[in-house]
């Protein structure tokens, strides 16, 4: 049969066995008709809390959290957080907090400091002019007077938090959850920790023998869970949560973007002829279409419950079995290269680390088996945003593929190395330790398959140099994975973007 597939910026045509099983997303939930009323609700009716208007007064000081820009995927428009924001603000004023005792900030991790002009575009103009940019700001890990040290949790790990989360009278943690991976205590253990806190779970042995980052069952969410105990011990938390659907386009860029179909459409196949910088360019102003389904506010651990029954209705897609292998194609998007550029890194982790990790369980293709990749891999690192990217590619690879070898013979280096401590902090380039996590999120399925086949590289030695074969077309890919599972092997093609999530009966 013949299907559309993403290969980077480009839709191309693919011809695929007959008996392959395409699995593609849900039908996108209805948006909410108002959704700065549904967050109103949820702010006077929580779950497992008092109304947020009885628990601050005229003195009380607040700091208010939000994700930052990297989900979804690509960036919105209009985006909830900030006429979230907008809400809380109004019910803050309404309780007699005085806004001079509000502050904002964006709870980046590890991740870059984002610019005025990001944030302004997740927090939007009102929001913007009532508290930027003196008392909007990026969350410091680096800062050693901004962290607080929490001791260890009941699990033994190290608990290192903003210390505004323990010196505010309340905290507002404000998110989108996009995939079942986010929210939670996630967003303060990691969007607010530091390194020595966050290595707790971002390391081998949780990420490649703990299951799926997406399954909140993982060892990964078990970690969080139990340093979200010691927080919430210590610290007074009210957290509100707006759950996506999948419409990833807009009506006029559905049709464009649609895969449905078998031959290409005359706009693709003009497209495959314009410059790669200049498709680079376009794509990084595409925006989403995602619409808010659902807004829960209160407790964390009820907050969040609440919120995965309806991202599990909108995402999770139910099959029968495994099979010997995956085919995906793979857009240039990355949480990573929100507001930047993706590199081959990036390519590698939304393939290996997010697209083969959204499942339940276990993944659609069994163990042993091929994943193969529509995907340019584009050779470059945007030295601003990625400048440790840059020294691992060249200098961490050619080495080694282990991860483990990685973590105990590079990490700590990268993670204290001066430099990449002072991008991190005076300028917008991601932690230095950020491209081990990269690389280490795609572990479990490295662990898991056999052979990694990626179709249409633009330079065949970039996917080489991270260990995967290299070939043109995706059909050349299949007779290649038929070499190792044989010329009658099982197909599961997955159909993205949207993104969903597999649960394998």
């Amino acid at each position: 049969m013949k299907r559309l597939v993403f290969c980077g910026d480009d839709i191309v045509q693919v011809d695929i066995p007959d008996h392959t099983r395409v699995l593609r997303a849900p039908e996108p939930l209805p948006g909410l008709v108002d959704y700065e009323a549904e967050v109103r609700r949820a702010l006077r009716n929580p779950a497992g809390t008092k109304p947020l208007g009885e628990l601050v007064g005229g003195n009380s000081r607040v700091t208010i959290a939000f994700d930052d820009p990297c989900l979804p995927l690509p960036p919105l428009r209009n985006d909830p957080r900030g006429r979230a924001v907008g809400v809380i603000l109004e019910e803050l004023i309404s309780a007699g907090v005085d806004t001079n005792n509000v502050s904002l900030i964006c709870a980046i991790g590890l991740h870059r400091k984002w610019t005025h002009r990001e944030l302004r575009s997740i927090l939007g103009k009102r929001v913007w002019s009532e508290l930027g940019p003196v008392r909007i700001t990026n969350h410091d890990s680096e800062d050693p007077d901004r962290m607080v040290d929490l001791g260890s949790s009941g699990g033994g790990h190290p608990v290192r938090v903003n210390r505004a989360v323990t010196e505010s009278d309340l905290l507002i943690y404000v998110n989108v959850n996009w995939t079942s991976m986010n929210g939670g205590w996630k967003s303060i253990i990691v969007g607010l920790g530091d390194y020595e806190s966050i290595r707790a779970h971002h390391n081998v042995k949780v990420l490649s023998e703990g299951g799926s980052v997406m399954d909140t069952g993982s060892k990964f969410h078990e970690v969080i869970r139990d340093m979200g105990k010691t927080v919430g011990a210590s610290a007074r938390v009210f957290t509100v949560e707006t759950t996506l659907n999948n419409r990833i386009w807009g009506p006029f860029l559905e049709g464009f973007f649609s895969l449905e179909g078998a031959n290409p459409r005359l706009p693709h196949r003009l497209l495959a002829h314009v410059p790669g910088p200049s498709k680079n360019a376009v794509s990084t102003l595409l925006r989403g279409a995602y619409q808010p389904v659902a807004v829960n506010a209160g407790s964390v651990d009820e907050v969040h419950d609440a919120t995965l029954q309806t991202l599990f209705q909108q995402q999770n897609v139910k099959v029968e079995g495994q099979t010997d292998a995956l085919l995906v194609g793979v857009p240039n998007l990355s949480p990573y290269s929100s507001f930047s550029r993706i590199n081959p890194l990036l390519a590698a982790n939304t393939a290996l680390g997010y697209v083969f990790n959204m499942h339940i369980g276990k993944p659609p293709v069994r163990k042993g088996g091929v994943m193969i990749l529509a995907q340019p891999f584009l050779p470059g690192f945007k030295q601003v945003h990625h400048p440790s990217y840059v020294e691992f590619f060249d200098r961490v690879l050619p080495e080694t593929l282990d991860p483990r070898e990685m973590e105990e013979g590079f990490e700590e280096e990268f993670a204290g190395r001066p430099e990449y401590i002072r991008l991190y902090r005076f300028g917008h380039a991601y932690h230095g330790v950020h491209p081990f996590y990269v690389w280490y999120w795609c572990s479990l399925a490295l662990k898991h398959l056999e052979r990694v086949i990626v179709a249409g590289a633009v330079d065949h030695s970039i996917p080489g140099r991270m260990g995967f074969e290299s070939v043109d077309t995706v059909e050349e890919a299949l007779d290649r994975a038929g070499e190792t599972l044989g010329k009658d092997f099982s197909l599961t093609h997955l159909v993205i973007p949207p993104i969903f999530a597999t649960e394998v009966l």
